[in-house]
């Protein structure tokens, strides 16, 4: 039995007054045990929708089809009861806003050792000493002063860190992380990256990345995955990737980074209540033939990854 998760023609969809929103649409795929899978898109693409369905993190109008399995276990049938021993412990979830993640009025330490004496019974006396060795971990160079402080005392990226700590207290075998450098400043997120970095030698945990940040997916990932309207266009390691996108999107993508040509991509992406018919991304691709407009192109392999797009058909 291996450690991998397992997507099963994993679709989600939310009910609304305004119609059904598509969020993502049959996924298959393998996240690979002992490694850092990157997830990337635009805002809406459907990377957080699909991270956070492994541990059914969703508003309650959403719907589920497929199957997530992991130890030969489907996550999508288990009780709520049985879905709370496998959160934290075995599949943790780091949030992307440690300042919403922290209660203010608890102190850090205290917020670090609650699930860690929920899950394995633990006295006070052994959580504190577990809670301090944890942030000795990620680098705090008073471990008992910040395991003592309040959140709005630590700086954006010490928040951060703790907040990892907080999250792989357990040793999970698995990480959720949801766009962890968002809304930080350049210096805090070279320091987020060095700690996601050591994340993985620290636990030996694998990651699922949620992330925006291309280069942070870039710098750390092994594979990434690059989704467009719920919709898989591209996937492979990572290397290959920003070195040789395949997919139009792709290449929009890279390019329109500032350390790249700054070259946004045209047009908007489609609304999920309302998807258009063949590829997705053809109203806005400069390649489209009139295939692209009528017919999905199914994911083919191509120099070592997999590409969705009639260019390579």
């Amino acid at each position: 039995m291996d450690n991998n998760v397992y997507l099963k023609d994993v679709t989600i969809s939310f009910k609304t007054k305004a119609g059904t929103v598509h969020a993502v649409n049959h996924v298959d795929m393998t996240f690979n045990s002992g490694e850092i899978t990157g997830m990337i898109g635009e805002t809406g693409s459907g990377k957080s929708v699909l991270g956070m369905s492994v541990l059914r993190l969703l508003a309650a109008n959403s719907l589920i089809t497929g199957s997530i399995i992991y130890k030969n276990i489907d996550l999508l049938q288990l009780t709520e009861k049985e879905l709370n021993q496998i959160r934290g412990k075995i599949i943790s979830f780091i949030p992307q806003n440690p300042d919403a993640a922290f209660d203010p009025t608890m102190t850090i330490g205290k917020q670090i050792i609650e699930g860690y004496r929920y899950h394995d019974k633990k006295t006070k006396t052994a959580g504190i000493s577990h809670g301090i060795g944890q942030l000795q971990n990620y680098s705090f160079h008073e471990p008992q002063k910040t395991f003592n402080s309040y959140p709005f005392q630590l700086s954006g990226g010490m928040r951060q860190r703790a907040l990892c700590a907080m999250s792989t207290t357990l040793s999970p075998e698995w990480i959720l992380a949801d766009e962890p450098t968002k809304g930080l400043d350049a210096i805090i997120r070279q320091e987020v990256s060095q700690v996601f970095q050591d994340l993985k030698k620290i636990t030996n945990s694998s990651i699922i990345l949620i992330t925006h940040d291309l280069r942070l997916a870039q710098r750390i990932c092994d594979t990434v995955l690059v989704l467009y309207a719920g919709t898989v266009l591209e996937q492979g390691p990572a290397g290959k990737i920003f070195d040789e996108p395949l997919h139009p999107y792709t290449c929009g993508l890279i390019d329109a980074q500032p350390h790249k040509k700054l070259l946004p991509l045209s047009g908007m992406p489609p609304s999920l209540i309302d998807l258009p018919t063949g590829c997705k991304f053809h109203p806005r691709c400069s390649c489209r033939k009139d295939i692209c407009c009528l017919t999905e192109p199914a994911l083919q392999e191509v120099n070592g990854r997999w590409v969705r797009c009639w260019k390579y058909a």
